[in-house]
């Protein structure tokens, strides 16, 4: 799961035990106007790291005279210590950044990230990038969705359903036409009473089945009150009834295994990929894994009735303050938006944000029309646990509590209510 979460954080709350993964990793920031430091900590399986690359070596050879230096971090290294090494003599020119309140706002809010609304208008990425896709780079006082711009996306990720499809043919069940809820819940029903398992879940796949489920009943109102904090939340209201009660009557009529409560996410893959669930909720993450290893064919849905779907753009673009190259960052974060490495990620597998290409990718050919339609739509519903920090460890607890039968729902929507109006940030 993506999560970044921490709300109004300040650098001085960073644990100095964090601050210490990075040593030994880190070189100097740039160490003045020849030398251009870049992170990122998406995995060279991933399609944005394969376009990234290719990029960085375009930018190479259209500055000879610059020394580039690329390091490669990992997801953990920036959640733990990011902002104490923002605000160090080891910054770089150029980093991949957690987008979110804690992370990328809380960097924003203690003056560590340059404001890059000078270098939007310049390039066009106010008018290029769509304001959903705008939204996790945006902050006002560290929160996220409006305001200056501090971030720059250039994919996007969303969380629906992976589909085997020879189990549903084979109980003549037809992916197209999953659209509603009535129409998935005969289906997950036909396929128990064949003896096939519905739902393959466990782990964080369970927080995101959770927050589809409440984003059913959802519009971008409501999101806007839970992730931005426009209107009071009621945990008792339509959205989060109808989810929690939906979970306990999946997993009573067997359609998610009580035994997903003590297992792994990985364990559930594996059980997709075997064939032995006809339905696996995941994210966009997920999608090299299940083409390399599924032997039948899949396909992906969007959660069946939502207007709105877990999902955003992908993490961020930052141009740190201490860095030294501000003007080649964004030279940089400009191109890899060309038309030429957007659909160069697309060919590999990603969701490019400003693809122009049908892709060639088969996965991607599954995949991207789907982000495209949520982008489209406004219909990203961002991620459960962004709004209050510490809320991911919350909201999977109680979940897992949920689906084991040790609570009801109502006592699954007291928990992670009292923890949201608990931790929320004050008016």
């Amino acid at each position: 799961m993506k999560k970044s979460t921490k709300t109004g954080i300040k650098v001085a709350a960073v644990a100095a035990a964090g601050a210490l993964a990075f040593a030994g990793l880190t070189g100097c920031a740039g160490g003045g106007s020849k030398t251009f430091t870049v992170w990122w900590y998406s995995g060279e399986d991933t399609a944005q790291y394969k376009a990234w690359t290719a990029a960085l070596e375009e930018f190479k050879t259209l500055h000879p005279d610059i020394t580039v230096k690329f390091e490669f971090k990992t997801w953990e290294q920036i959640e733990k210590s990011g902002n104490s090494i923002l605000d160090s003599d080891k910054a770089p020119d150029l980093s991949e950044w957690n987008k979110g309140n804690g992370t990328a706002g809380a960097a924003s809010n203690a003056g560590l990230l340059k404001n890059l609304n000078d270098y939007a208008g310049k390039y066009g990425w106010d008018k290029s990038l769509p304001l959903s896709a705008q939204a996790v780079g945006r902050y006002t006082n560290g929160l996220m969705g409006q305001g200056d711009l501090y971030g720059v996306p250039t994919y996007g990720e969303y969380v629906g359903y992976f589909v085997n499809d020879d189990l549903l043919k084979a109980s003549g069940i037809d992916a197209a036409t999953l659209t509603d809820d009535a129409a998935f819940t005969a289906a997950l029903d036909k396929l128990k009473g064949a003896g096939v398992q519905p739902i393959s879940a466990a782990d964080y796949m369970l927080v995101h089945l959770a927050y589809n489920m409440t984003l059913n009943k959802a519009d971008q109102d409501w999101v806007n009150s839970y992730q931005f904090f426009t209107s009071p939340v009621d945990f008792n209201d339509e959205q989060f009834t109808y989810a929690s009660e939906t979970i306990k009557k999946w997993v009573d009529a067997g359609y998610i295994p009580a035994s997903a409560s003590g297992a792994t996410a990985d364990d559930a893959v594996a059980a997709f990929t075997s064939g032995k669930a006809a339905f696996m909720p995941g994210g966009t993450w997920l999608d090299s894994t299940v083409a390399g290893a599924a032997t039948f064919n899949w396909s992906k849905i969007l959660a069946p009735g939502n207007a709105v779907s877990t999902g955003s753009a992908g993490n961020v673009w930052v141009i740190p303050e201490k860095g030294h190259n501000a003007d080649l960052a964004a030279e940089f974060i400009n191109l890899t938006l060309s038309e030429k490495y957007q659909n160069m990620m697309a060919d590999d597998g990603g969701l490019p944000l400003l693809a122009t290409t049908t892709p060639t990718d088969p996965t991607t050919l599954k995949t991207l029309p789907l982000f495209q339609q949520l982008v489209a739509d406004n219909g990203l519903g961002f991620y459960p646990d962004w709004p209050v920090s510490g809320y991911y460890d919350v909201l999977k607890a109680s979940v897992i509590d949920l689906v084991a039968g040790n609570t009801t729902p109502a006592q699954y929507r007291e928990a992670i209510g009292a923890f949201y109006n608990d931790n929320k940030p004050a008016n």
